[in-house]
């Protein structure tokens, strides 16, 4: 019976100190981080007369998951893109952060910058290569899916698009920040192996190795903590969770591909 007491207050214990130090990465890496990237790329959006796809592409590999996601929402929402568009967008637009992958997992877990830029273009670009493989075609795209023509026009004065970004990137970093705290404590709870780890929370799985392929990997299929972040803005696309693995899963071989040929003739 004592030995039942112990085993339970240990695991007690242990989860109350892993669930503060949750809220503790919460505070200082997650919330600096995201959350004035959301303010600002959502801005940019709302001052922007036109859709412009190749901006939310550019904020996206600035910013990193799941703001790419995001920000295609306010754009199919708002009637600035149609469906096909969209999915293309989300897909092409699915790559880590560059500060996570150079700064944390380039020069702290791997002690080579340099080959945490090579691991993040390599993200990019198969990101850009799985958006064409995975294109949808807009003749099958069901009609009532897809947006009817609008003319967006912005011209918002300054203060109403800062007010509209500053809502639309508190409730998106609430929700974020929920799927982060649940995903820390459930796999530093339980002790996985390397690859389990990865799969379930890219962090965790960059942090218990130094093989850059698994790195690659990790940081380019994102993991299920990743995808849940990329669901909370995913509905209004009608794509479920194997569709996502599918195109996540050939966006980290296309990495791991391409970081191979690297590391063969060009490192």
């Amino acid at each position: 019976m004592q030995a039942y007491l112990y085993l339970v207050t240990s695991f007690l214990q242990n989860f109350l100190a892993v669930g503060q130090d949750g809220l503790h990465l919460i505070g200082t890496a997650v919330l600096p981080v995201l959350f004035p990237f959301f303010v600002l790329t959502s801005l940019i959006l709302n001052l922007s007369s036109v859709s412009r796809p190749w901006l939310v592409a550019i904020l996206a590999y600035c910013s990193g998951y799941p703001n790419g996601a995001r920000l295609t929402q306010d754009l199919y929402t708002q009637h600035r893109i149609d469906l096909p568009t969209a999915k293309r967008l989300l897909i092409a637009t699915a790559t880590p952060s560059p500060m996570f992958v150079i700064a944390t997992a380039g020069m702290v877990f791997l002690h080579d910058i340099k080959l945490g830029c090579i691991i993040f273009l390599c993200a990019v670009i198969s990101a850009i290569l799985n958006a064409w493989l995975w294109s949808p075609k807009s003749s099958t795209t069901p009609v009532s899916l897809r947006q009817p023509p609008f003319v967006w026009h912005a011209h918002q004065p300054f203060f109403t698009a800062f007010s509209n970004a500053l809502s639309s990137a508190t409730r998106a970093i609430i929700n974020v920040s929920g799927v982060v705290l649940f995903f820390y404590i459930f796999t530093h709870t339980l002790h996985f192996p390397v690859l389990i780890g990865g799969l379930l929370e890219m962090t965790t799985g960059t942090a218990a190795t130094v093989n850059p392929f698994l790195v690659q990997f990790f940081v380019t299929f994102g993991g299920l903590s990743v995808a849940m972040q990329q669901q909370l803005f995913m509905q209004e696309f009608h794509i479920n969770l194997r569709f996502y693995c599918a195109y996540k899963l050939s966006h980290g071989i296309l990495a791991c591909g391409l970081l191979a040929t690297y590391l063969l003739f060009l490192y």
